[in-house]
């Protein structure tokens, strides 16, 4: 009837007004840099006027600050004009001198981190293009137990952060419909090596060009569905 009718499209316009989109890229390397051995993941997720990124050093118990992960850069297909880091979060860590459990934890935030458009690609970095001046700190670190850690680890660049890096930017015009492409992971504090095109896959992981609802939505539909179940055992005890 009109009331069961009237309920399922105050349902669908819940699901269709609240729906966010949101498509998640994901890449890996790994390769050999001028310290040795080199392996990481980026991930990316585009959406509605910007980026989350999270980047992973997969490289277990490295010697050298060349073998931690300083940054990645890529390309859109639609580029925007200006970039901006918004927020970075890991957990901070003191490598110590390779006894269990080979680090303490660090205190403060995570700095040194920054972005950039150049040469027609993004960079988010703490070497390099992007970052902020001075000695590169807060590299990404893979698992310990850091027995083989050198200085460069130890005392030259602490602190790092350790596993995942996860950082947000904002980015006129990007949508979740943006394609990402071209990634480069950088590692070291040069960046020393860039691992880009060769050793990297890339492939959309989830929400590929799907509506995914809010949760917010999902309140609004709930009280309509349950609704029209009510309407339709009303009809069928009439």
């Amino acid at each position: 009837g009109r009331i069961g009718l009237a309920l399922a499209f105050t349902a669908a316009m819940a699901l269709g007004a609240g729906a966010a989109r949101a498509n998640t890229y994901s890449f890996s390397a790994s390769g050999t840099g001028t310290d040795g051995a080199l392996a990481g993941t980026a991930v990316i997720t585009t959406m509605s006027g910007g980026l989350s990124i999270d980047l992973t050093s997969t490289l277990a118990n490295p010697t050298s600050i060349g073998q931690e992960i300083s940054g990645v850069s890529f390309t859109l297909n639609n580029m925007p004009t200006t970039v901006s880091l918004t927020s970075a979060t890991g957990t901070l860590i003191t490598v110590t001198d390779g006894a269990a459990p080979g680090y303490t934890a660090a205190s403060g935030t995570i700095s040194h981190w920054g972005t950039a458009i150049s040469s027609g690609q993004i960079f988010l970095a703490t070497a390099g293009t992007g970052s902020a001046s001075g000695s590169p700190v807060d590299l990404i670190i893979g698992p310990g137990p850091y027995t083989n850690a050198n200085s460069s680890i130890m005392s030259a660049h602490s602190p790092q952060i350790m596993g995942t890096g996860s950082f947000n930017l904002t980015t006129a015009g990007v949508t979740s419909a943006t394609v990402v492409t071209a990634v480069s992971l950088l590692f070291g504090t040069g960046p020393d090596t860039v691992l880009t095109n060769t050793g990297i896959t890339n492939s959309c992981t989830s929400n590929c060009g799907n509506t995914v609802p809010e949760p917010a939505s999902l309140w609004l539909v709930a009280p309509a569905l349950l609704g029209l179940g009510l309407a339709r055992r009303r009809r069928a005890r009439a």
